[in-house]
């Protein structure tokens, strides 16, 4: 087990492992992900056997520049997506995409997360690349709050975990932009009532 602080002069290790299509477990913007490169199929169903994962379930995809959501995934940076991914609090987005089944598993979307801080910011911009990062656990089982924890789930089977001591709380609010004309809040994270409406707003539905 590699147990790493979650530093920036610890990073290189920890990039050069997924560029070669390895997982690590990261500390991110909410809870201690399971993380490897969103552009690499083979790593991505690596991540789906370590978690146990319902195949037919996508993964979030966090993204340390707006920019890559065209330059990865075709995807146009629009103005809703926009207010969206730079709300203060963490939201992940569901934007509709052509191809990329790896991601998709037989939907219509990925799900989006733009990071505005923190070590998991440091680390995609040395990565230069959008990695997919569910929470570190087994599907079902509670979300690891520190590497040890996760070490539980995952074993020798990751080789690097950063540890940024006791990370606990909720997922992100999980949003769907499916319906242009249409903002559908499907987890609501640490959002309050006031401002899921006003999120709803935005595409002029307020039911």
């Amino acid at each position: 087990m590699r147990v790493l602080p979650a530093e920036e002069r610890y990073i290189p290790l920890g990039v050069e492992l997924l560029k070669r299509g390895h997982p690590a477990v990261l500390p991110t913007d909410t809870l201690y992900g399971l993380c490897a490169d969103a552009t690499n199929p083979e790593a991505v169903e690596k991540i789906y056997t370590l978690k146990w994962r319902n195949r037919r379930k996508p993964l979030i995809v966090l993204v340390e520049d707006p920019l890559w959501l065209e330059r990865f995934f075709g995807i146009p940076y629009s103005g809703l997506a926009e207010k969206l991914l730079l709300h203060p609090k963490p939201i992940s987005v569901i934007l509709p995409v052509k191809g990329f089944e790896y991601l998709t598993r037989g939907g219509r979307g990925i799900a989006f997360r733009l990071v505005k801080g923190g070590f998991i910011k440091y680390f995609l911009r040395a990565f230069k690349r959008p990695v997919v990062a569910p929470s570190a656990n087994w599907e079902g089982h509670p979300p690891a709050e520190n590497p040890f924890h996760a070490y539980l789930y995952f074993g020798d089977a990751v080789p690097a975990y950063y540890n940024a001591g006791t990370l606990k709380g909720n997922p992100s609010a999980l949003v769907s932009l499916l319906d242009p004309e249409r903002v559908e809040v499907l987890r609501e994270g640490d959002l309050t009532g006031e401002e899921i409406e006003k999120l709803k707003s935005l595409a002029g539905n307020g039911d």
